[in-house]
């Protein structure tokens, strides 16, 4: 390690200092999901309203429930789209933050698998979309404060919302098949719409 390193490191920076480290931090995260996740959110937000929308059209036509095991297609395309996409982007420097909301999708990926194990295991089908919504939206939600874009923030609380209401519809007995078009609007909003935000707002920042 150089003097000139060993210097820096043992250097405290001021208020102003920080602050414009913190800045470009969120900066350069925002860049990299640009390139990277901002895409992943519309690969992952299109195939699940994809394939939501065959499966709602199978059980509509067939009135067969077997159509929800097409579910299994999310998780199948999903990752083999992302496996795709991820080999053709140019590799980028990782941020901490890039770090964070990485792990944390990750989590929530883990989660929505382990809810629909557990939920298949105990014969209770009808909880995974409603909790697979709120998952997703707040996620979402926590990545627009990372990266702090309120609007893209605001967009996913409609899909909390939406969740909430085909939870509730769960315990009153009134749930549907059309649900399936509820989880589809969620994943509008809690995916596809801040994709589109945040590819947009990125790129904006690549000009500057």
């Amino acid at each position: 390690m150089e003097e000139k390193d060993i210097i820096m490191e043992d250097k405290e920076l001021n208020e102003q200092e920080s602050l414009k480290l913190i800045t470009q931090m969120i900066q350069n995260t925002r860049r990299n999901l640009d390139t990277g996740s901002g895409n992943m959110f519309l690969l992952w937000g299109y195939v699940s309203a994809i394939v939501t929308l065959v499966v709602f059209a199978g059980i509509y036509w067939t009135r067969n429930p077997v159509w929800m095991w097409g579910f299994w297609g999310v998780p199948v395309l999903g990752y083999l789209f992302s496996f795709i996409l991820v080999r053709k982007q140019r590799k980028l420097a990782k941020s901490y933050g890039d770090k964070v909301l990485n792990e944390m999708w990750q989590i929530m990926g883990l989660l929505c698998i382990a809810i629909v194990l557990g939920a298949t295991f105990t014969n209770h089908y009808e909880i995974i979309l409603p909790i697979c919504a709120i998952l997703i939206s707040l996620s979402s939600i926590i990545t627009g404060s990372i990266i702090r874009y309120t609007l893209f923030s605001g967009f996913p609380a409609f899909g909390i919302a939406l969740g909430l209401n085909m939870l509730f519809s769960i315990l009153d007995k009134t749930s549907s098949y059309l649900s399936l078009l509820e989880f589809v609007l969620v994943i509008v909003f809690a995916l596809i719409i801040p994709g589109h935000i945040l590819n947009y707002c990125a790129k904006k920042d690549n000009k500057r």
